[in-house]
C-alpha cells in the first residue's frame, strides 16, 4: 500500500509538471498567434494612414497649382478617388496626373475632360501615369491642338508606340524639340509622328530625331520647299547624301535621306496613323483585362 501511494504521488508530480509545461507552451503559442495577427493588422493600418496622407498631400499640390476652389476642387478630388477605386492606378497616381496637367496650364474643367483619355494611354503603353500626362499635355500644347482633341493625341501616341520603335521617353524628347517648328511649318500630329516613327525604326530617336527633323523643317522653310519636293530631289539624285546636305545642312541630312529612301513606308505609316481612333481605349481594355 505504501509503494502504491508513492507511485501515485510521483505520477501526480509528473502530471503537474506536464500540465505546467503544456500551459507554458499554450501561452507561448497564444502570444505567437497574437503577434501574427496584430502585427500585420497594425502594418495595414499604418499603410492605410500613409496612403491617405500621400493622397491628401498630392491633392493639396493640385489645389495650390491649379487654383481650383470649392466645387472645382471637390470634383477633381472625387475623380481621383473614383478612378483610384475602379482602375489599377491609385488615387495618388491620378492626383499626380492632375498636378502635371495643372503645371502645364490646364484648368480644372479641362483636366476633368482629359483624365480618362490619359489613363487609356498609360494603360495601353504600360507607362507611368504622371509621365503620360506630362508628355500628352506638352504635345497638345506644342502643336497647339484644342484640348477637346486629347483623345486623338493619345490614340496617335498609343498606336505609334505599338507599331514602331517609339516609346514615351523617345516621343517626349523628340516632340519637345520639333513640335513648335512642325506647327509653324504646317505639319500636323500624324505627319510629325509618322516621320519620328520611321526615323526611330532606323535608329534615330529621342533628342537626336527631334534635332534633325527640326533642322529639316527650318531649312526647307527657308528655301520655300515642301517636304515632298525635298524628298523628290533626294530620291532622284545620283548622290542622295550630298543633295540632302545641300538642302538641310549636316544636322538634317541623315533624317532627310532616310525619309527619302523610305518614302513609301512613310506614306503607308502616315495613312495608318490617320485611322487610329479608339486605339488607346481598345488597347487599354486588353492590357487591363
Amino acid at each position: 500500500a505504501q509503494a502504491a501511494t508513492k507511485r501515485f504521488g510521483k505520477s501526480t508530480v509528473n502530471l503537474n509538471r506536464k500540465l505546467k509545461k503544456l500551459g507554458g507552451s499554450m501561452t507561448k503559442m497564444g502570444k505567437s498567434m497574437s503577434m501574427s495577427l496584430t502585427a500585420p493588422l497594425a502594418a495595414m493600418g499604418g499603410l492605410a494612414v500613409k496612403t491617405f496622407a500621400d493622397f491628401e498631400q498630392e491633392m493639396a499640390k493640385v489645389k495650390a497649382v491649379s487654383g481650383a476652389t470649392g466645387k472645382e476642387f471637390k470634383a477633381l478630388e472625387k475623380l481621383a478617388q473614383d478612378l483610384g477605386g475602379s482602375t489599377r492606378f491609385t488615387a495618388s497616381e491620378v492626383a499626380a496626373l492632375q498636378l502635371n496637367y495643372s503645371k502645364l496650364g490646364f484648368v480644372p474643367a479641362e483636366i476633368q475632360k482629359i483624365t480618362g483619355a490619359t489613363l487609356n494611354l498609360a494603360l495601353a503603353s504600360g507607362e507611368d501615369l504622371a509621365n503620360s500626362a506630362e508628355v500628352a499635355g506638352a504635345t497638345l500644347r506644342g502643336l497647339k491642338i484644342d484640348v477637346a482633341e486629347m483623345p486623338r493625341v493619345v490614340d496617335v501616341m498609343a498606336a505609334s508606340f505599338s507599331s514602331s520603335a517609339l516609346d514615351l521617353e523617345a516621343f517626349r524628347e523628340s516632340m519637345k524639340l520639333v513640335a513648335p517648328t512642325a506647327k509653324a511649318t504646317g505639319r500636323d500630329l500624324e505627319t510629325t509622328t509618322a516621320m519620328l516613327g520611321i526615323l526611330a525604326n532606323n535608329g534615330i530617336k529621342g533628342s537626336m530625331a527631334g534635332t534633325q527633323l527640326n533642322r529639316v523643317f527650318i531649312e526647307l522653310n527657308k528655301k520655300g520647299l515642301t517636304l515632298e519636293q525635298a524628298l523628290d530631289k533626294v530620291a532622284n539624285s545620283s548622290n542622295g547624301l550630298s543633295t540632302a546636305t545641300d538642302l538641310v545642312k549636316d544636322r538634317g541630312a541623315k533624317a532627310l535621306l532616310i525619309l527619302a529612301e523610305q518614302r513609301e513606308e512613310l506614306g503607308t505609316y502616315h495613312q495608318s496613323l490617320q485611322n487610329v481612333k479608339g486605339s488607346a481605349k481598345s488597347m487599354a481594355a486588353i492590357m487591363d483585362n
